[in-house]
């Protein structure tokens, strides 16, 4: 059971060019890759990673303009979080001052000093102080990299099916329970990128209806196709859940299923990656249609709102 962790967390945005100014101007990510939704080619897809947009570092959004607000605000048991170094919490609440996001200083599950703020969508957001490190660190040349996101450190979901997401996790998808404190269980799968996650027991009412800020779902790795079929069989056998038939998202192949409280949940292959159609040197400099939609780029172009200050 090696290789496991997040593969990705993806998120619900409204305005694309908003959303692209604060993570990448004010977090100071990488744009690895915008293209298109699948289901939805008149939206943005808009990923978020590491330099070289490596399995397990991606944050990405689906831009619908659209979008209403997620029908209940984030509880503080809901979060995407990033690992900076344990020297870089003043300098990052120095730069959310200076950029304008309010914020409050916490202790994250564990006890490590943690930076809570949302996104201009509300979506929930963490900076955590951490060990975690990265070689493909992207950093800004007003952030040192000293300073800068290490990576993508995992996410928190908010649930009542924690029992259910607990042997999810720890019999087909690889992670091992760390800690319970409280409403939390903490897990690891490995030290690196995407490592991490956390539950939180909800005890109340269901997860909140998707919206604006929501987290849509959340993606763990495979190696490979067989490795996929593995995993599909292994969560139909224990704990009862069938999973989609493998689908081709070009940059990887993945089965889908609904998990606890109707969590959508992804697995998604390492390979072909984003490399497959730019050069590490360019990731995310140009539109990218997936291939089943080039046919219908000029038509995409008409809808597709322009982003050109990030050309």
């Amino acid at each position: 059971m090696t290789g496991r962790g997040l593969h990705h967390v993806t998120a619900i945005a409204t305005d694309a060019l908003r959303n692209l100014d604060f993570y990448t101007r004010v977090l100071g990510l990488r744009l690895v890759k915008r293209t298109v939704t699948h289901e939805d080619p008149g939206a943005y897809h808009l990923i978020y990673g590491n330099a070289d947009g490596a399995p397990g570092s991606s944050l990405s959004f689906f831009a619908w303009l659209s979008a209403a607000a997620a029908s209940e605000r984030p509880d503080g048991g809901e979060h995407i979080s990033f690992a900076i170094g344990p020297e870089a919490v003043t300098w990052w609440e120095r730069r959310l001052i200076a950029s304008g996001v309010p914020f409050r200083r916490e202790r994250a599950p564990g006890g490590a000093p943690q930076l809570s703020f949302e996104d201009p969508d509300h979506a929930p957001l963490a900076l955590v102080a951490s060990e975690l490190a990265s070689a493909a660190t992207w950093s800004l040349p007003d952030i040192p990299p000293a300073f800068a996101l290490r990576a993508l450190r995992g996410v928190s979901l908010s649930i009542r099916g924690t029992e259910l997401m607990t042997r999810i996790l720890t019999e087909v998808l690889g992670f091992a329970e760390m800690r319970r404190e409280a409403d939390w269980i903490e897990f690891s799968a490995h030290d690196d990128a995407g490592g991490w996650i956390c539950l939180h027991r909800r005890n109340d009412r269901q997860r909140p209806r998707l919206g604006a800020g929501a987290i849509h779902h959340v993606a763990f790795r495979a190696r490979d196709e067989a490795d996929l079929a593995a995993m599909s069989e292994a969560l139909k056998e224990r704990v009862g859940i069938s999973a989609s038939p493998i689908k081709d998202r070009h940059y990887f192949r993945s089965i889908y299923f609904r998990g606890p409280d109707g969590l959508l949940i992804e697995v998604s292959t390492d390979s072909p990656g984003f490399l497959i159609d730019e050069t590490r040197e360019n990731l995310g400099t140009r539109l990218i249609f997936p291939p089943g939609l080039q046919d219908r780029q000029e038509e995409l172009l008409r809808i597709l709102p322009p982003l050109d200050q990030f050309s």
